[in-house]
C-alpha cells in the first residue's frame, strides 16, 4: 500500500515536471516571436466605415492607471493630431467616435522581450486585451526599455480604427518619454483617414 502511494506521488511529480517543461517551451516560443517582431506600427482600419462622415471625437481616460501628467500629455497629443485630420473635440455624448488609448512599457534584453503576461481592459461595451508584466526571465546583459501605445477608435460600439506600436527609450526621464510618446502618436495616427 505504501509502495502504491509512493508510485502515485512519483507519477504526480513527473506529470508536474512535464507540464513545467511544456510551459517553458511555450515561453521560449513566445520570446522568439517577440524578438523577431518589428517596431513598425500595427494598424487595422474598418474598410466599410465612411470616415468622411466623422466630424467629432471624444478622448476617454486611459484604459490603465498611469501618471496624471502623462495621461494629460497623451490626450493633448492625440487631440492635436486628430484636429490636424479635420476632427473636432466634443463631449462624450455628442461625439461621432470615442478614442481610447493604452500606454505600456516593456523591457528587452539582447532583443528578447522578457516581461510576459496578459491582462484585460474594458472599452465601453467591448473588451480589450493588453500585455502586462507577470514574471521576467533574465537573459543577457544589455537592457533596453520600450514604450508601447495602443490607440483605438470606436463608433457605435464597433472598433473602426486600431493602431499599436513601440519606441525604444534612450533615457528614462519624463521629458524624453513624452517626446517619444509624441513620435509614437504621430506614427499611430498617420494612416487615420483625414476628414476632407
Amino acid at each position: 500500500m505504501q509502495s502504491t502511494t509512493l508510485n502515485k506521488r512519483e507519477t504526480s511529480i513527473m506529470q508536474i515536471t512535464k507540464s513545467i517543461k511544456i510551459v517553458l517551451l511555450l515561453m521560449v516560443g513566445v520570446l522568439s516571436l517577440a524578438a523577431c517582431s518589428s517596431n513598425k506600427p500595427q494598424v487595422n482600419i474598418d474598410k466599410t466605415q465612411n470616415f468622411a462622415d466623422l466630424k467629432t471625437f471624444y478622448i476617454q481616460p486611459p484604459l490603465n492607471p498611469i501618471n496624471t501628467t502623462l495621461a494629460n500629455h497623451l490626450s493633448s497629443s492625440i487631440t492635436e493630431r486628430l484636429i490636424e485630420k479635420g476632427l473636432t473635440p466634443t463631449s462624450e455624448q455628442s461625439a461621432d467616435i470615442a478614442v481610447g488609448y493604452l500606454p505600456s512599457t516593456a523591457t528587452k534584453e539582447d532583443g528578447t522581450t522578457l516581461n510576459l503576461g496578459l491582462g484585460t481592459g474594458s472599452f465601453g461595451r467591448s473588451g480589450g486585451i493588453s500585455l502586462g508584466s507577470i514574471f521576467s526571465i533574465p537573459v543577457g546583459e544589455q537592457t533596453s526599455l520600450h514604450q508601447g501605445l495602443q490607440i483605438d477608435m470606436v463608433k457605435d460600439g464597433t472598433f473602426i480604427y486600431s493602431a499599436s506600436g513601440t519606441v525604444e527609450l534612450e533615457a528614462k526621464d519624463s521629458i524624453s518619454i513624452q517626446n517619444k510618446l509624441d513620435e509614437l502618436v504621430i506614427k499611430l495616427l498617420a494612416q487615420f483617414p483625414p476628414n476632407k
